[in-house]
């Protein structure tokens, strides 16, 4: 493997990007009231991790655990993600007949 002599100055870059990209994703996801908005905030909380598993791999020289960790993030990412979309769907589905239902009444 490539050993890559990175200042102290990049890896701590690195560190608070990961870390400032988490926060970001924490904040749509508990400050945002749209569902979809709240999926994204979500959805950046996940790729941070995954973007911190990739660089802990690096740091550590250990890149075929942090690629394995990576893989059953994004299949756990991609089923959590397809049942929140399906979960607003029927939410969203709900309240339009809920709505049509007092309207008509």
């Amino acid at each position: 493997m490539i050993e890559l002599d990175l200042p102290l100055w990049i890896l701590d870059f690195i560190h608070i990007s990961v870390l400032v990209v988490f926060i970001i994703g924490l904040l749509c996801f508990f400050l945002r009231r749209s569902y979809i908005r709240q999926l994204v905030g979500l959805k950046l909380m996940l790729q941070s991790v995954s973007l911190g598993l990739i660089f802990t791999g690096w740091e550590r020289q250990d890149l075929f655990l942090a690629q394995s960790m990576i893989i059953s993030a994004l299949v756990i990412e991609a089923v959590v993600i397809g049942l929140a979309l399906t979960m607003i769907i029927q939410i969203t589905k709900h309240r339009q007949n809920s709505t049509d239902s007092t309207e008509e009444g």
